[in-house]
């Protein structure tokens, strides 16, 4: 059995890169194609694959977002007919290839594509300074919806990393899915056999607006307590201007000091809408609980009082009494490590075989 692996684009190392590097390691000879490929920001077990990508648009990587309304067509062009299982994992456009009439199409899917459905306000505002270019964007993106409908028909069997995932596939798609969570590093990920208390609270993972980490800093500051928000992205200057007395900056830390950082924090604040949120779930395997936002994958994951604690409107407010109460809770460290464990590399190997298995036999998740 020919097998190919399709990602978006291999320009930095995020969670999806961490479920793709999963997945390919089931399948050792097959070749990845993708879009765009940075192999500085790649590591070694993706470098050493066969990676398949146009040369001649690679050097556009830095505007990929700009030329979003024509790498449907980019991506319909790859050369899929000798192949019998195709593996797509995507988040835009890469669960629309186009596979031999007798090939199986399994499709990790991350997210809809945000662009055009429920973030297409925050894409189109990039282009606020282009008189005349925004309409045009806008108008596109209708042409993509359609277009992203349409492909989803292209896809066999839809696995996706969280029930939130899964009901958006259902409104946009038509279409059923199966649930298997992402894989997370248990074996790196892990708590010191007694939790040290590092006095502050933690916001971490990519500096973006959806991310919602200056209500985060909002709250801390009007409680006085001590935050750290690491990571970076775009919007480290806006939340640095915000920031006060009591929040600090750790900017792109390296994989220890990002665990040091989970382990030391008497809580992970996680206050935005997230289509899963593998950075959780890290924090868990290291004995830290999660005061999340009660929309999206958290609900997944946070179990009050056991895994963590929910905030209920997306407010500064409510966060700060969502915090107030968190710190009235003791919570069970060997609890939420065994919780995390749930999620580790090895279960999520087993579960995908098995979904590629009964995607070859053709036993495909029937909407009931």
């Amino acid at each position: 059995m020919k097998v190919a692996i399709v990602h978006d684009w291999l320009i930095s190392y995020r969670g999806g890169e961490k479920v793709l590097e999963a997945i390919a390691s089931l399948f050792p000879e097959a070749p990845i194609y993708t879009l765009f490929y940075d192999p500085k920001k790649m590591p070694k077990s993706i470098n050493e694959r066969s990676i398949k990508y146009p040369k001649s648009l690679n050097a556009l990587k830095p505007i990929r977002k700009a030329l979003l309304p024509f790498l449907p067509a980019v991506v319909e062009s790859f050369k899929l007919w000798e192949y019998d299982l195709i593996i797509s994992t995507s988040s835009c456009v890469a669960k629309g290839v186009i596979p031999g009439p007798y090939a199986k199409h399994i499709c990790y899917l991350h997210s809809p594509m945000r662009y055009i459905w429920d973030q297409q306000e925050e894409y189109l505002s990039q282009f606020d300074q282009l008189p005349g270019i925004k309409p045009l964007m806008r108008l596109a993106s209708v042409k993509l919806r359609q277009w992203d409908t349409i492909s989803s028909a292209r896809v066999d069997q839809f696995v996706v990393n969280s029930s939130f995932v899964g009901k958006r596939v259902g409104r946009y798609y038509g279409r059923p899915s199966k649930v298997l969570h992402p894989p997370i590093n248990t074996s790196f990920f892990e708590a010191h056999d007694e939790k040290p208390s590092g006095g502050y609270l933690l916001a971490a993972g990519a500096l973006v607006h959806y991310k919602r980490f200056d209500l985060a800093i909002h709250a801390c500051e009007r409680l006085g307590k001590k935050l750290v928000v690491a990571g970076k992205g775009e919007m480290e200057k806006k939340l640095r201007r915000i920031a006060g007395r009591y929040t600090e900056f750790e900017i792109a830390p390296d994989d220890h000091r990002w665990r040091e950082l989970l382990r030391g924090a008497d809580g992970l604040i996680f206050p935005g809408v997230e289509d899963f949120g593998m950075i959780a779930i890290e924090a868990m395997a290291c004995g830290t609980p999660v005061i999340a936002y009660e929309k999206g994958g958290a609900l997944d994951f946070i179990t009050p009082g056991v895994t963590g604690a929910f905030f209920t409107d997306q407010s500064v407010s409510s966060l700060m009494a969502a915090i107030e109460k968190f710190e009235a809770n003791k919570f069970d460290n060997n609890k939420l490590v065994e919780f995390a464990d749930k999620f580790n590399v090895k279960r999520f190997k087993q579960s995908f075989l098995k979904e590629v298995e009964n995607t070859l036999k053709g036993e495909i998740t029937k909407i009931e």
